[in-house]
């Protein structure tokens, strides 16, 4: 909840789910539609009857995939499980809000709208090349942060692509990027 009687201390967002009023949360991503097996919507809806409801998947509702293991590739998602076919044809179709907030005012669990001058410090770090949510709700999260004078930064990195953080090498470029973020939590807790 936003009015919490002990909110976090700051917040470090990658690449994070903001600003719902904007047109592409509603929108296909072709390049995760073809990439979809046919899928029976009867198979889709099982995930309604999975109990206990599972807590974990091969993959999240962003589309990253579990690591198969040191130095081996991702696993990537097994469409033989309710939960991952549901997942990613979600993402696919641009339906995720709707599906995990059917009947609700997604204003009410949009951060860009609970902006205030109380708002923890935040800190954004958003590929410039993410494919899977627009950079530009990044952006507007950051504008709306400003805007309302929340301690905060954003770091658009160079040439990556949405969940870029399971694939970083440690001391790589993105690597120390990224850390900018990370100092700018320690700054923020050291206090």
């Amino acid at each position: 909840g936003y009015s919490v009687p002990r909110p976090v201390r700051a917040i470090l967002n990658f690449y994070g789910a903001v600003h719902f009023t904007h047109p592409f949360w509603t929108q296909p991503l072709p390049d995760v539609q073809r990439t979809l097996p046919p899928l029976d919507p009867a198979f889709l809806q099982k995930i309604y009857d999975e109990y206990p409801v599972p807590t974990d998947s091969s993959i999240s509702l962003e589309g990253q995939t579990e690591f198969a293991g040191a130095g081996r590739a991702a696993k990537g998602p097994d469409f033989s499980r309710p939960r991952d076919a549901f997942a990613l044809t979600q993402v696919a179709n641009g339906t995720v809000l709707q599906a995990c907030y059917p009947d609700g005012d997604l204003r009410e669990v949009d951060p860009v709208v609970h902006v205030g001058k109380e708002f923890p410090p935040t800190f954004i770090v958003h590929g410039d090349c993410d494919t899977k949510v627009t950079i530009e709700v990044s952006r507007e999260l950051w504008r709306v942060l400003r805007e309302n004078g929340v301690e905060c930064g954003m770091l658009e990195v160079p040439g990556e692509d949405h969940t870029f953080a399971m694939g970083m090498k440690v001391g790589g470029r993105t690597w120390e990027l990224q850390r900018e973020g990370f100092e700018f939590l320690e700054r923020i807790i050291a206090r």
